[in-house]
């Protein structure tokens, strides 16, 4: 059987030292585009007030992200209703399958309360952790007042980037309406609206570098040991 030296043995722990000191400094992710469908042509509008909510639904995929940023499309619509209290949340889901509706909120969208132009709006995500492979919701409307916005929204799913918008047959991209301030939602046959995702991979967790050192000091040792054996054992 062929022995291994203390040259060798040393050699082997900076390799695994060096792969171990890279692994405690972490994974940096940077922000990437998940979802967007903006370049969509658009089918038609839906009107958001303080009696007429809407959400959005999307799927993540099989990885867990921190969502950055919600980017959406807005159409001018009447200026004498523009006054203000739009929000925007994301919501996590409840129910089974497509019957799925908005649940519990995951976190505020912060940008513009008055989106009064024909354009992109964004709005940021403020450390909303999502999970794999699971549904979620935008939902927009106004807290209070007469204001009236307008959104754009397609009539087919088709998207890019590795999340995706669900299709529920008759339900089409999966939107849903209250009219009783998020009290009760019905899901409704249009959509999905012309949104953009930014979001970035959740961290790969370190390793405490006091638990790395105390690693390393144990093999360190252990192959001195060894070492040490074998010289008397040839000598």
């Amino acid at each position: 059987m062929k022995r291994i030296s203390m040259r060798e043995g040393m050699r082997g722990l900076a390799t695994v030292a060096v792969t171990l000191g890279m692994m405690t400094a972490g994974i940096t992710s940077r922000a990437e585009t998940v979802l967007s469908n903006l370049t969509a042509t658009i089918s038609s509008t839906q009107y958001i007030t303080a009696n007429q909510w809407i959400a959005q639904s999307f799927d993540t995929n099989a990885q867990a992200w921190t969502l950055n940023s919600v980017s959406l499309s807005s159409d001018r619509g009447n200026p004498n209703f523009h006054n203000g209290n739009f929000f925007a949340f994301v919501h996590a889901s409840t129910g089974t399958g497509d019957s799925r509706i908005p649940g519990a909120s995951l976190g505020q969208l912060i940008g513009t309360d008055n989106p009064d132009g024909s354009q992109v709006y964004s709005y940021t995500a403020e450390s909303i952790s999502l999970d794999p492979s699971s549904r979620y919701w935008v939902l927009m409307g106004v807290s209070d007042g007469n204001s009236n916005y307008d959104f754009n929204y397609a009539d087919v799913v088709a998207a890019t980037g590795v999340w995706s918008y669900p299709y529920g047959g008759t339900f089409g991209g999966i939107v849903a309406e209250s009219s009783n301030y998020g009290g009760s939602w019905t899901l409704s046959n249009y959509g999905p609206f012309l949104m953009e995702f930014d979001a970035t991979l959740a961290a790969v967790p370190e390793i405490d570098p006091a638990s790395l050192g105390s690693a390393l000091a144990l093999v360190l040792g252990a192959l001195g040991l060894a070492e040490r054996k074998r010289r008397r054992v040839i000598g």
